[in-house]
């Protein structure tokens, strides 16, 4: 068999076929499969397949789009005390909306494509689940400020205490470079915390915490002292925030793990039928059909082509 399907190019039309695919599941049930030997199974699969091509030729293109492989991202939400990640929670939420969105497009289109309609059944639907994703995340995958009470009352503090320090640093410079002190008019970030470059000849002349010098040791990096404190303010206030944004991850994991199982399910069959509009896909393009299959005669191939050739 292997030799067979070498000497056919087999794995060349599978990779062809995949490039029709928006999900990684999708192209994966493309690149794996393998001929089938049961002629009852062929010929389902050839039925599905014709119903996506009706659907596309009406067209009528499903509303697929790019997923990556969530399982094991699903898996880890399941595990007691973990935090997926913004980036992997808004990938799921996107998973929930193709799921909602195919299952609308296969129970409107369930006349011309019943046997795809039968899987609809698989499809994850849930707007609350949706609505509680994005109530905390953006499109960006960016905790909202308004995502709690408290992640907005830290947020606003950051801003004032922020504003107040920009305030108090401009001054300051301003002053020294009345003064001669600074090498430039600006001020600039030392692990987090705004610092002044002040001319190292003048170190001493300015109360503060030195943070580092310049690679040539002419500008010495100072935190004045005035501003420690609404520096450490907000340092504990990012903090704070981290904390409150861990929190707000952490709750939106543990709903994940609640229907994980069901979210596999969904991924599962969104794959599949992303395989299955593929194939219909590369039947259209080729000008292809499905070919009568009796057992009781020999295999005959009338006006044959090469896929990889068209």
């Amino acid at each position: 068999m292997p030799n067979s399907l070498e000497k056919l190019e087999y794995r060349k039309v599978l990779n062809y076929i995949s490039k029709y695919c928006s999900t990684e599941l999708g192209k994966e049930n493309i690149l794996s499969r393998l001929p089938f030997d049961d002629v009852s199974e062929a010929k389902k699969e050839g039925e599905k397949i014709n119903q996506a091509k009706d659907c596309l030729i009406n067209n009528n293109p499903p509303p697929l789009e790019y997923l990556p492989d969530l399982n094991d991202a699903l898996s880890q939400s399941s595990i007691e005390g973990s935090v997926l990640d913004s980036r992997k929670i808004l990938q799921i939420l996107n998973l929930a909306v193709v799921s909602r969105n195919l299952y609308q497009y296969l129970k409107i289109n369930s006349q011309t494509a019943p046997e795809l309609f039968i899987l609809s059944g698989k499809l994850f639907v849930d707007k609350l689940f949706e609505h509680q994703i994005q109530k905390i995340l953006d499109n960006n995958g960016e905790v909202k400020e308004n995502a709690s009470t408290k992640l907005s009352e830290i947020r606003k503090e950051i801003r004032s205490k922020s504003e107040d320090l920009v305030r108090s640093v401009n001054r300051i410079v301003k002053s020294f470079k009345e003064q001669d002190i600074t090498r430039e008019d600006y001020m600039t970030l030392r692990d987090g915390r705004i610092v002044i470059p002040v001319k190292a000849e003048h170190k001493r002349h300015v109360r503060g915490f030195i943070h580092s010098e310049s690679s040539t040791g002419q500008t010495v990096y100072i935190e004045p002292e005035e501003t420690l404190e609404l520096n450490n303010d907000i340092v504990s206030l990012s903090f704070a925030e981290k904390r409150e944004i861990e929190r707000l991850l952490k709750e939106l994991t543990k709903r994940i793990a609640l229907i994980s199982d069901l979210l596999k399910d969904s991924l599962r069959t969104t794959g599949y039928l992303d395989s299955v509009f593929a194939c219909a896909h590369f039947s259209i393009e080729i000008i292809g059909s499905f070919p009568d299959i009796n057992n009781q005669k020999s295999l005959e191939i009338k006006d044959g082509r090469h896929p990889i050739l068209l």
